[in-house]
């Protein structure tokens, strides 16, 4: 496997080495280890590389990628990533079976859009967004559910090449226009006069009264110019800072906080969401394009969101003429069957088991994480990541880091339970516009060791639901871990988790009832 591969590969933490010894124990009478195995022989032969990635449902979910005549699993690094393409069916947006109930004027050719539709008794919205699984489909999603008794939710998908218009109705992404462009949307310019000829087709067609753009990855910029020509409201979400620069996380090559100014540094950054080809080099240079594009783009929005007061600082910082209209802040909300109280108190003599839930690359502290595993005074600890621990595929872990593998969102507190943690940690290298997992780890009542940054530091200053860690380093986590680990520091956090449970955890309806305050703001502007 060429070098450039095998770095993707090990980034993208697919690969598991006891996993993939365990599967395939013919690799037991040979010389290599898995990692080697994999990248000489498995990949050619088709082998899953582990858990999270199989050859045949990647290419069930993907059906062109057979003509490639490539292995799945080098598809999927060379270009399925950079598409958004699906690592299974399961992942997809369910789209059958068609829902009861749907409006009269929906048809069923994909190929050409309806040319009667009626206008929508109240508003109909249309969400702008590509990516089918992550924190921000799946929190737009609850915000669809909970709008959709008084709004009609149209969904715009764009993967740079297939444009794909949904009607979301009682849960299912029903198919209503689809359009392959000839020419994909490029990084920079980031505009494509096709795409917004399809997406004027379509606003005028379907009748939209609102557009929400949740994310503009792989979309047109032209989108916004083309709603605010038809006279359309535009409100723009901040879930990440895709729009100070593709890095997305504002990292440098040294993973050090940039806030969207360039660090002296001459070593380039990485962005994982376009190809490298079409990248050119961003750090004191194709940067400036890149914000002066956006910054037009978003001078034509009517209202703006993000999750915290942080977020929007740092997003007014660099694009300051946005301060001249509504910028709301409304916070994630999430709807848990139950709170539960999952977390035991550390006993003076006995291990102290810590959780670390996702998927932890060296933004999210992988790094971090091995540093305090072979800490000398935290021996005792145990590191339980339940999901993914990037980029430690090629060498062996600690004893006392155990990997559990990806989670569903609602079989977490069944894992949690089974882990019976005494804490949690979030380890997070760049300032995180909200962090699910928090409050996943917050709603079994786990407090929460994490960096003093972003929304993880401010949301723990607010609810006292743990330790805030500063400097950003291995060495004052540990000291605020052994800190943190004392009965009476612990017990005082998880009351304060508690009092988040009873008070401050919002639901999807109050987080729909916010948005949906913007938007009858933004159209009574407009």
């Amino acid at each position: 496997m060429h070098r450039q591969l095998a770095d993707a590969l090990e980034a993208s933490g697919l690969f598991d080495a006891e996993w993939y010894r365990t599967t395939y124990p013919d690799i037991e009478d040979g010389p290599l280890s898995p990692w080697e195995h994999f990248l000489q022989h498995g990949l050619q032969e088709g082998r899953a590389p582990g858990p999270g990635f199989s050859p045949a449902e990647y290419l069930a979910a993907n059906p062109d990628v057979s003509a490639a005549e490539l292995p799945a699993m080098e598809h999927y690094l060379r270009w399925g990533r950079q598409e958004g393409r699906l690592l299974s069916r399961t992942l997809a947006w369910p789209e059958a079976p068609l829902p009861n109930g749907l409006p009269d004027w929906v048809g069923l050719d994909k190929e050409s859009p309806a040319t009667d539709v009626p206008p929508a008794e109240g508003e109909r919205i249309l969400y702008v967004l590509s990516i089918q699984s992550g924190g921000t489909p799946q929190t737009n999603q609850d915000l669809m559910r909970a709008v959709e008794a008084r709004a009609e939710c149209l969904v715009l998908r764009c993967t740079g090449q297939e444009m794909v218009l949904y009607l979301f109705h009682s849960g299912i992404y029903v198919r209503l226009a689809t359009h392959r462009l000839q020419e994909p949307v490029e990084p920079l310019p980031h505009v494509s006069a096709e795409y917004d000829r399809v997406v004027e087709r379509w606003l005028v067609a379907y009748r939209v009264t609102l557009v929400h753009v949740r994310h503009l990855a792989w979309q047109g910029l032209g989108l916004i110019a083309t709603a605010d020509r038809l006279g359309l409201p535009v409100v723009c979400s901040f879930h990440d800072y895709y729009a100070i620069c593709p890095s997305v996380k504002l990292l440098d090559e040294n993973q050090q906080f940039c806030g969207g100014r360039c660090t002296a540094s001459r070593g380039e950054c990485a962005q994982e969401l376009w190809a490298p080809e079409l990248m050119p080099a961003l750090k004191h240079e194709g940067i400036y394009s890149w914000q002066q594009q956006f910054a037009g783009a978003l001078a034509l929005c009517h209202g703006f969101v993000t999750t915290t007061e942080a977020a929007r600082d740092l997003v007014l910082e660099i694009f300051p003429a946005l301060a001249t209209r509504p910028f709301a802040v409304i916070p994630h909300g999430r709807d848990f069957t139950e709170l539960a109280t999952l977390a035991e108190c550390p006993e003076p003599d006995g291990p102290l088991r810590v959780l670390v839930p996702g998927f932890i690359a060296v933004s999210k502290g992988s790094g971090v994480l091995l540093e305090l595993a072979e800490h000398p005074e935290l021996s005792h600890v145990e590191w339980h990541v339940l999901g993914t621990l990037a980029g430690t595929q090629a060498m062996p872990l600690p004893s006392n880091v155990i990997v559990h593998g990806p989670y569903a969102r609602d079989t977490f507190a069944a894992h949690v339970a089974s882990i019976r943690p005494h804490l949690g940690a979030v380890l997070s290298l760049w300032p995180e516009t909200w962090c699910h997992t928090l409050t996943e780890l917050w709603s079994v009542g786990v407090p929460v060791l994490g960096f003093d940054i972003g929304a993880v530091g401010e949301r723990l200053a607010a609810s006292g639901g743990g330790w805030r860690v500063s400097p950003l380093n291995a060495e004052a986590a540990a000291e605020t871990l052994i800190r943190a680990s004392q009965p009476q520091e612990w017990r005082c956090a998880a009351e304060s988790v508690l009092h988040w449970q009873q008070d401050k955890q919002i639901s999807t309806t109050q987080m729909a009832e916010a948005y949906w305050q913007l938007y009858q703001q933004v159209v009574a502007a407009r």
